[in-house]
């Protein structure tokens, strides 16, 4: 992986927070894969440092904290990082149920932590790795560089050209290419037409009705009513490939 990865741990008990720090090292050293490692023992100073735009791929979280629960920062962190894979470690697994809602990565026992700990990563890095793989190419006559497809939330039709929308910036990619040819440039089975004028990526969508499509920075873009059983369709049969495959 020719990258470096941006891994945070954060849990009100230092020992914990030592030792899952020395496991993360472990498994990334296994991997040569370069990480930069912070951690934190108290929420209240992760939550102020995280509205720096600190960047983050991979968050370790304690869920039960004196002032700030686990919940309560994830769903905060999935507002801001959508992308960010979350590690809840927990000695409740019945929490789980509650975090399907946000799109937590993996739920680790504590009583068996460090070898399900240091699979959950493994597993995290690859599915980063595999991610930052999957790019379009931006071509302008200002600019040239790769995108990657994790990023886009959807991509509007503007005349002849196309618009970008990222998560990487509150400003669109402006491109001089037809939404069609943009469609078939990303050949990917993660975006798909949710009006005539609009594709939108499934993998940052958090929901979906007769009117609009959400997504998970909560950007809002409306869907053909015509179309609306058919995006249905697609959604659920791909969030279920997603369950399975998970």
């Amino acid at each position: 992986m020719n990258m470096i990865l941006h891994c945070t741990i954060c849990d009100d008990n230092p020992s914990a927070v030592k030792r899952e720090k020395e496991i993360a090292e472990r498994a990334f050293g296994e991997m040569n894969i370069s990480a930069d490692i912070s951690v934190y023992t108290d929420s209240s100073q992760f939550m102020f440092e995280l509205g720096d735009n600190k960047q983050m791929d991979i968050l370790i979280l304690d869920i039960e904290m004196p002032k700030m629960s686990g919940f309560e920062i994830a769903d905060y962190v999935k507002k801001s990082n959508p992308n960010c894979l979350i590690i809840f470690m927990t000695s409740h697994v019945n929490y789980a149920v509650d975090g399907y809602k946000l799109d937590i990565f993996r739920f680790v026992p504590k009583q068996d932590g460090d070898h399900r700990l240091k699979d959950a990563l493994l597993e995290a890095a690859n599915v980063i790795d595999l991610e930052s793989k999957k790019s379009y190419l931006i071509e302008r006559h200002d600019m040239c560089g790769m995108l990657p497809c994790k990023y886009i939330l959807y991509i509007i039709k503007r005349g002849k050209n196309s618009e970008i929308y990222h998560l990487k910036s509150k400003e669109p990619i402006k491109i001089r290419k037809p939404l069609s040819v943009v469609f078939e440039e990303l050949d990917s089975n993660e975006f798909i037409y949710i009006s005539r004028g609009c594709i939108a990526n499934m993998e940052n969508v958090q929901k979906v009705d007769r009117r609009e499509w959400v997504c998970k920075n909560g950007d809002r873009v409306p869907i053909s009513a015509s179309l609306y059983a058919e995006i249905k369709e697609k959604l659920l049969d791909f969030w279920g490939n997603k369950i399975i495959h998970d």
